[in-house]
């Protein structure tokens, strides 16, 4: 199935170095804001936001940990490809050849990378409302409904490389 592709080596560059960087410091920031709120917290907190932003569900308190471990996994998981599967090794939505491959490659490469970094960014607004509302504190807003324009990104952002990747010439 991936014999036919061309084999081209993609490095990454100094700034998609600095976006996985980003993304590590982001989910240790938001595993370190949980260490450090966590002893004070309310042994019932809230652990589930609908769609609006408003709290439906509440839990232990140890529930907070839940969603950034199922983050950090993701990004690890994610981050693992990116470093170590080939490109060639990939299924495109476009052929590939020897003209396009370095082009279409990077794109996935770029793609991977920015998906990365919205699955690093997107328990932040959900982990800070819940620390917030657990204090009783309201700010007059839903900040986990960020996480709904995160989501909505990254389901988008895949859209958009297919179309640039149709764009570059066979």
């Amino acid at each position: 199935m991936f014999a036919d592709l061309p084999k081209i080596d993609i490095n990454l560059t100094k700034n998609q170095q600095r976006l996985i960087f980003i993304g590590w410091i982001l989910l240790a920031l938001n595993l370190l804001a949980i260490a450090i709120f966590y002893a004070d917290l309310p042994e019932t907190i809230p652990s589930h936001f609908n769609y609006k932003g408003d709290v439906d569900g509440y839990g232990e308190k140890n529930t907070i940990w839940t969603l950034p471990l199922i983050m950090c996994f993701t990004y690890v998981m994610l981050y693992l490809i990116i470093r170590k599967v080939k490109p060639w090794n990939m299924n495109y939505p476009v052929k590939v050849t020897e003209n396009n491959a370095p082009q279409v490659y990077k794109m996935s490469l770029q793609m991977l990378i920015y998906m990365n970094l919205l699955i690093s960014i997107i328990a932040t607004p959900v982990i800070i409302e819940t620390i917030l509302l657990a204090y009783k504190i309201d700010i007059g807003f839903q900040i986990s409904s960020l996480s709904l324009i995160i989501v909505a990104v990254a389901t988008l952002l895949p859209i958009y490389y297919i179309f640039k990747m149709f764009k570059i010439p066979k």
